[in-house]
């Protein structure tokens, strides 16, 4: 009787600190707070400054804005910003709830290669 009363105290005394870390675990609804971040921003970059900055045989991950203007293949695009165009490649998961045009803003998010054709295989997309 009293190995297990001492086996009952012992787990009493381990699950305490969970239990106590569970109850402000961030999940009351009354208490929520929202995200304030105060640090840098997201280093969007142009078609432009990556044509420049790449060399043939260098890659570079980078975040774009612009649009798809046209379709190359059934994965390759046109992309455009202000600046410049140049292809992407999307890779096969990526899906979008909504149809597209070429006057849809979006953010794509991929790694720039340098080349005798530079491209942007492109790893996710946002709509703006």
């Amino acid at each position: 009787m009293l190995k297990k009363t001492i086996i009952a105290l012992a787990a009493t005394i381990v699950m305490l600190p969970t239990l106590a870390m569970a109850k402000g675990n961030g999940h009351d609804e009354h208490n929520k707070q929202s995200i304030n971040y105060t640090g840098p921003a997201m280093n969007v970059t142009t078609v432009e400054e990556n044509l420049e900055n790449i060399g043939s045989f260098s890659e570079a991950n980078v975040v774009l804005e612009g649009q798809l203007i046209h379709q190359i293949s059934a994965d390759k695009y046109m992309f455009a910003d202000a600046t410049g165009q140049v292809i992407v490649e999307l890779d096969d998961d990526i899906k979008l709830p909504v149809a597209i045009d070429n006057n849809t803003k979006l953010r794509i998010f991929g790694e720039f290669e340098g080349g005798s054709t530079p491209e942007v295989e492109v790893e996710s997309i946002k709509l703006l």
